[in-house]
């Protein structure tokens, strides 16, 4: 089984015993790490460019969805 299928079915599990808001916190979580994953120096500006209003959108939906779950 590959690493991203043995994670997707983990936090499946994960998921499963969480409430609506928590499952919208857990999201908000996942959107949070990869946004400031992307946009700093570890990914580098030549990969991930300067052009973050996509990924501000995900997030900000995200902080959005988990507010109006609580």
């Amino acid at each position: 089984m590959a690493l991203d299928t043995m994670l997707a079915a983990d936090i499946e599990q994960q998921l499963k015993t969480l409430d609506a808001a928590g499952r919208a916190q857990f999201l908000l979580d996942l959107v949070e790490v990869v946004h400031n994953y992307a946009t700093s120096d570890a990914v580098g500006e030549v990969q991930a460019g300067r052009d973050t209003g996509t990924l501000d959108a995900v997030r900000d939906a995200a902080r959005a969805h988990a507010e109006a779950s609580s």
